[in-house]
């Protein structure tokens, strides 16, 4: 592919990743969900980031659940936990303790991807260490994330983080930034030091049972893409399934799509998914 093609993707999608995550949240500040409490985890500079925290109805704090922790997209420059306030509220609907996760944000370019996956690794080791303060089953947390967010999710699941100690039980992704290569259109948000940002280079055998979803008709986090990073992972003797939703475009899986129709499919794939590796018990 022409590299002129390239430059204007990137382009296209310097615009398109935030705008799709901004319309999903103002349509969620339309019907008012709010999180059952706000938990600082961690500060980047003056900003202090918080877990949204959704418990399960009627569960005394004091027994261990299982978590689900969700980091929202918008190109790593813009976006709200609120993406995934309802993913959280129908997981918490199932048992699970959901924490959407607010991480530092760089509206200049390029975004401060180092960053971001730090604060993403703080995040999963607070859970870790105040799993029973928080009533989470430190052995069960799972981690998962929306386009940049997904990239997040995949990175803990990659140990791109070198201080990171805990390691999700299973990942959660939804049309995620999986690659960094130069061939690639996020290749100019990363530099030089690509690899060092990019899963699919560091996809080994202990990288978690994955779920990717995305859509047929997404052209920043293609199909091949899904495939080929599913691929790496069960090359390298891990477990990773796909499921691609025709029709679809980035950001499916957002609750002002089709009146909600993939967000109860994308959650219904990624619930039995959990059930199959014996998540909930």
């Amino acid at each position: 592919m022409a590299k002129e093609h390239w430059y204007f993707l990137a382009g296209m999608l310097a615009v398109a990743l935030p705008l799709a995550a901004a319309l999903a949240v103002k349509k969620l500040e339309l019907f008012g969900e709010r999180p059952d409490a706000r938990i600082v985890y961690t500060s980047a500079g003056d900003t202090s980031l918080a877990l949204h925290a959704f418990h399960p109805r009627g569960m005394d704090r004091g027994t261990p659940a299982p978590a689900l922790l969700l980091f929202h997209g918008g190109g790593w420059r813009f976006g709200s936990p609120r993406q995934f306030y309802p993913q959280c509220r129908a997981f918490a609907a199932l048992g699970y303790r959901c924490f959407s996760a607010a991480y530092r944000l760089s509206p200049h370019d390029p975004p401060d991807l180092r960053g971001a996956i730090d604060d993403a690794a703080r995040a999963l080791q607070y859970l870790h260490d105040h799993a029973a303060a928080l009533g989470v089953d430190p052995a069960r947390i799972v981690v998962g994330g929306g386009s940049a967010g997904g990239h997040l999710a995949a990175s803990l699941g990659a140990g791109l983080h070198g201080q990171q100690r805990a390691r999700p039980r299973a990942l959660l992704l939804l049309n995620p930034v999986l690659d960094f290569a130069p061939c690639t259109p996020f290749h100019h948000l990363a530099g030089t030091d690509w690899r060092a940002v990019s899963p699919l280079q560091a996809v080994a055998a202990d990288f978690p049972p994955t779920l990717v979803q995305s859509g047929s008709l997404d052209v920043e986090v293609t199909p091949h893409a899904v495939r080929a990073f599913c691929d790496a992972v069960n090359a390298a003797g891990g477990d990773c399934r796909s499921r691609i939703y025709p029709g679809q475009r980035h950001g499916f899986f957002n609750a002002d799509n089709r009146d909600g129709e993939y967000l109860r499919r994308s959650n219904a794939a990624m619930a039995n998914f959990l059930r199959d590796l014996g998540v909930p018990e």
